[in-house]
């Protein structure tokens, strides 16, 4: 499993992993946050759990969660811990 922490320009970062890791990453946030509200748009979804918003999109399939805000990289740093955790 390959789950990729990047940093953005603007401060926040994009959790990116391969469409097969999709129900794993899913997973981890059940099990960290509890349920994950998506809110479905066109091209993309915000998803909402742990108390921030995400953006969802999955482009030319390579499925990421961005965060918006400095607490939200804090979750999403969770997420790739438990996703390594797991894997190892």
């Amino acid at each position: 499993m390959a789950v990729t922490l990047l940093p953005l320009p603007n401060g926040t970062s994009s959790l990116e992993f391969a469409p097969v890791d999709m129900q794993f990453v899913r997973g981890a946030i059940s099990h960290l946050f509890g349920e994950a509200i998506p809110e479905l748009h066109g091209s993309y979804s915000r998803i909402a759990f742990g108390g921030e918003t995400f953006l969802f999109e999955q482009e030319w399939d390579a499925p990421c969660l961005i965060a918006s805000t400095v607490a939200g990289n804090l979750l999403l740093v969770q997420i790739q811990r438990r996703l390594s955790e797991t894997a190892s």
